[in-house]
C-alpha cells in the first residue's frame, strides 16, 4: 500500500496520482458526484458503546483506562444490559437473590456507573429485567437511578431482545412495557424508557413495526430502540468471512433494519437509536471481527446507519475476559494480567469510532456512487467545510490503488487529507489513523494531515485499497 508524505505540491500531487498502480494507470477514474441539498445529520452524541450489565461489578471500571478510551471518543452513550440483564436481580435493601439470579444490581454499582459519567462526560441507558416479572422492582431501580444519576441517566431500557423470551409476543411485550413504564415513572416522575431493543432476527423488525403502531395511540417511549448484528457467529460460521463481512449483501442488512427504525421513530417524532451492533453477533467471529476489516466495516456502517437517521450507535463489547471473549469488543484488555488492572487496549474496530468522532457533526450531502461493492463514500457539510470519507473495501494484497475524480457541490481551494490503514484486511495489529495509533494510556494525538491540492469545483485523488480516507475542503 502506497502511503502519502507529510505534505505534498501540486506538482508531486499529479506524480502520485500517474504513478504505477495497475487499476490507476489502466482504469478510467471513478466518478463521484457530491449534491448540495442536506440528505440527514451526523449528529452530536452519536458514538457509543454497549456493555453487559454484570460487568459493573468491577471496581477497575472507574480506576483503569477505560475513562480515557471513552474521553478520548468524546461525549458519548454507555449502554449497559445485554443478556445479563435477564439474569440480574435489583435490590435496593439487600435482599438475597432468588436461585435464577447471576448478577445482583445494587445502589452501589449505579454510584460506581456515575463516577464513570463524571469521569468522560458520557450518559448511560441501564437495562431493567422484564423476563422475571417484577414492575414493583423495576420501580425501585428507576427511582434509585434517577436519583444516582441524575442527567447523566439518558433513559432505561425496558427488556433485552424480547423476541427471544420463550413463548412471548408482541403484544405480550407491548402490554408488560406498558405496565413497568407506568410503574417506573410513578416512582421516578419523569423518568426516560426506550423499547423494545428487539434483536438481529428477521421476525424482529415485525416485533419494532407492531411496537410503533401501539406507541401511536399515545407516544410514551423517549426513544425508539433496536439491536442489530447482520449475521450470527453460530450460524453458519464457515461463510462468515472478511468478504462478507464488507459485503453489499451485509451492508444492505444493517440499511434496510436501520431504515424501518428511523421511519418508525420519526412516525412518533421521537429519536431512534441502534443501542446494541456489530459485527456479528454471538460473540463474533475470530479473524473477521478482530481485525482490520472490522474498522473499514464500521466506518462505513456507522456513517450509514447515521445518514439513515438513527441518533446513536452503540457497538457491543466487554470490558472484561480478555480480547478473544467476545471477539468483536472495541475495547479489551490483552492478558489476564491486563484484566486484573483495568488495562484496556483499543481494538480495530475502536478506530472506526475514532475517525467519525473527528469528523464531528454535520450535514450528510447526497452522493451518487455507482461502485457500492467495492467503494462508500460519505459527504459532511459543516458551515463552509465539506469532509468527503472514502471507504475502500478492496484487499489491497490483489488490488491497487484507485484514482476517484469528485464533481463537489461549490468552490474549494483548501485540501487536506489522512487514513485508516493497517498493514492487511486481516491485520490484529499495526492499525493507525493519520499514521497515529491509540496510546496505552488510551489517548490519542490526532491524526498528521496531508496537504491536498483543490481548485475549484473538481477534485482528483488516488485512494489505496483497503483504507478509509477523509478528506477535508474548504473554500
Amino acid at each position: 500500500m502506497r502511503r502519502l508524505v507529510a505534505s505534498i505540491t501540486a506538482a508531486a500531487a499529479v506524480t502520485l496520482l500517474a504513478a504505477g498502480t495497475a487499476r490507476a494507470a489502466t482504469t478510467p477514474p471513478t466518478k463521484i458526484t457530491i449534491g448540495g441539498t442536506a440528505a440527514g445529520t451526523l449528529p452530536g452524541r452519536y458514538l457509543g458503546f454497549s456493555f453487559p450489565l454484570d460487568a459493573l461489578a468491577q471496581a477497575d471500571i472507574t480506576t483503569g483506562t477505560l475513562p480515557q478510551l471513552m474521553k478520548t471518543l468524546g461525549p458519548g452513550v454507555m449502554r449497559w444490559g445485554g443478556n445479563p440483564e435477564n439474569a440480574t436481580f435489583w435490590t435496593s435493601t439487600g435482599e438475597t437473590a432468588p436461585s435464577w439470579a447471576e448478577f445482583t444490581f445494587t445502589p452501589a454499582h449505579l454510584q460506581r456507573l456515575k463516577t464513570l459519567a463524571d469521569l468522560t462526560g458520557w450518559q448511560a441507558i441501564i437495562g431493567v429485567n422484564i423476563l422475571h416479572k417484577d414492575p414493583a422492582r423495576a420501580a425501585d431501580e428507576a427511582r434509585s437511578a434517577q436519583r444516582i444519576l441524575g442527567s447523566r441517566l439518558l433513559a432505561i431500557e425496558i427488556g433485552n431482545e424480547p423476541n427471544y423470551y420463550p413463548d412471548y409476543t408482541p403484544e405480550q411485550y407491548y402490554a408488560d412495557f406498558e405496565t413497568y413504564r407506568a410503574a417506573m415513572v410513578k416512582a421516578a416522575p419523569g423518568v426516560p424508557v426506550t423499547g423494545p431493543s428487539v434483536g438481529r432476527v428477521p421476525v424482529a423488525a415485525d416485533w419494532l413495526t407492531s411496537f410503533a403502531n401501539n406507541e401511536k395511540r399515545h407516544v410514551d417511549v423517549a426513544a425508539l430502540a433496536t439491536h442489530f448484528y447482520p449475521a450470527c457467529a453460530r450460524n453458519n460460521p464457515a461463510a462468515i468471512t472478511i468478504p462478507a463481512l464488507l459485503s453489499t449483501d451485509y451492508r444492505s442488512a444493517v440499511n434496510d433494519r436501520t431504515s424501518l427504525l428511523a421511519s418508525l421513530a420519526k412516525g412518533l417524532s421521537r429519536p431512534a437509536l441502534l443501542t446494541e451492533s456489530n459485527t456479528v453477533s454471538c460473540a463474533g467471529r475470530q479473524g473477521v471481527s478482530d481485525v482490520f476489516a472490522s474498522a473499514l466495516w464500521g466506518v462505513d456502517n456507522q456513517l450509514l446507519v447515521a445518514q439513515n437517521g438513527v441518533s446513536g450507535m452503540y457497538l457491543n463489547g466487554d470490558v472484561s475476559g480478555v480480547c478473544a471473549s467476545p471477539y468483536y469488543t472495541p475495547v479489551c484488555p490483552a492478558t489476564p494480567a491486563d484484566d486484573s488492572a483495568g488495562r484496556l487496549r483499543a481494538q480495530p474496530v475502536y478506530y472506526a469510532q475514532l475517525l467519525v468522532h473527528a469528523l464531528g457533526t454535520g450535514a450528510f450531502l447526497p452522493v451518487t456512487n455507482n461502485d457500492l461493492t467495492d467503494l462508500r463514500v460519505y459527504a459532511i457539510r459543516n458551515g463552509t467545510r465539506l469532509r468527503l470519507v472514502i471507504v475502500d473495501v478492496d484487499d489491497p494484497a490483489s488490488t491497487t490503488a484507485r484514482k476517484i475524480t469528485f464533481a463537489l457541490p461549490a468552490s474549494y481551494h483548501h485540501g487536506s487529507l489522512y487514513r485508516l490503514s493497517a498493514p492487511s484486511l486481516a491485520a490484529t495489529t499495526g492499525v493507525t489513523l493519520g499514521g497515529h495509533h491509540v496510546g496505552d494510556n488510551g489517548t490519542f494525538s490526532g491524526p498528521t494531515l496531508t496537504t491536498l491540492p483543490v481548485n475549484g469545483r473538481t477534485l482528483t485523488v488516488s485512494v489505496p485499497a483497503g483504507t478509509a480516507t477523509v478528506i477535508s475542503l474548504t473554500p
